[in-house]
């Protein structure tokens, strides 16, 4: 009897785990006070849990998770899996904002991308299918693109190298996307003439192949990180 109550127990647990899409953990491997988050977090200390966490659950979805408030300081973004020490990122007891990016944006076309790599830039285009103006996004990020003249103007765009986030508010705030190497020639509705900010999350693309859009292909389930 004590067993079947146990195991009704931990299948109880194991479910909230899962329904949410993320869940912070105190301890290594999952121990200690958790934290369930189901949206954007700008500062844990209101949930009683800042610099506390030192494990991660991922449900669902692309997080951002920073080692300051608003999304500011050293970043990492993981996809769906178990993340049982953090502490190989520089991230443990260190977590004080964490956010949903919305996912990727749609795979790239590959017809123009015979030089990937390249360089460390991104190129917005005021039309779509790369017509009209263009804006060169050369540094690591854009915080505000206001006064730029190309804010809430692109609507196509190429990434010659490196994970970028694209947000439709300054400082990297509202919807946002990721996207990797490649042309984007439309953009979806969360950030199709909304763009307003933009920041570099990762050097590489952290295969030397082109990108692979399906998640989850390691048996492991522990998707790759990217850190800013």
């Amino acid at each position: 009897m004590k067993i079947t109550i146990l195991a009704i127990c931990l299948a109880l647990v194991a479910t909230t785990v899962s329904a949410a899409e993320l869940t912070l953990f105190e301890h290594d491997s999952f121990h200690g006070h958790r934290l369930a988050v189901n949206g954007t977090v700008t500062n844990l200390t209101t949930a009683g849990f800042n610099d506390r966490a030192s494990s991660v659950i991922v449900g669902s979805g692309v997080w951002q998770l920073c080692d300051d408030l608003y999304f500011r300081g050293n970043c990492v973004t993981l996809q769906p899996g178990e993340y049982p020490a953090l502490r190989s990122m520089g991230m443990n007891d260190r977590i004080s904002s964490v956010r949903e990016l919305g996912g990727w944006g749609p795979p790239p076309q590959q017809s123009g991308g015979n030089n990937w790599g390249e360089g460390i830039r991104v190129v917005l285009y005021e039309g779509p299918n790369f017509s009209g103006r263009s804006y060169v996004i050369s540094g690591n990020s854009l915080q505000n693109l206001n006064g730029t003249g190309f804010n809430d103007r692109a609507s196509s765009l190429r990434i010659e190298q490196g994970y970028w986030m694209f947000c439709s508010d300054a400082d990297y705030h509202g919807e946002c996307l990721t996207y990797g190497p490649g042309e984007y020639p439309t953009l979806p509705p969360e950030v199709n003439n909304r763009i307003s900010s933009a920041r570099r999350i990762s050097h590489r693309y952290p295969y030397d192949q082109n990108p692979n859009w399906r998640w989850g292909d390691s048996p492991s389930h522990r998707g790759p990180i990217t850190r800013q």
